[in-house]
């Protein structure tokens, strides 16, 4: 599973021990979400990756327009995150 944890735009990675678990997605919505150019190709399912507060916002619009009852569990990742003014972290187990 990719775990994503809430974190500040200005909080370091470091700090990862205060971090809000929001939730996580399994391989087969994360390579949806990357065909779907939701999740950067580069990005890896087992690895660690950061978006910000304002690349969640944007995450958002475009899951909005694809309207994929397949990626709710992404969407409402990313709705947590941007309700409490925070980016993401994600950790690959």
């Amino acid at each position: 599973m990719l775990d994503f944890f809430q974190i500040h735009d200005g909080q370091p990675t470091n700090n990862s021990p205060k971090l809000k678990f929001i939730g996580g997605i399994e391989w087969e919505e994360f390579e949806e979400a990357q065909i779907a150019n939701v999740v950067e190709k580069h990005l890896d399912y087992y690895g660690k990756f950061r978006w910000s507060n304002e690349s969640v916002s944007r995450k958002i619009a475009q899951l909005k327009e694809l309207n994929r009852t397949s990626l709710s569990n992404l969407t409402d990742i990313l709705k947590q995150a941007n309700a409490a003014d925070c980016g993401l972290i994600a950790f690959g187990d």
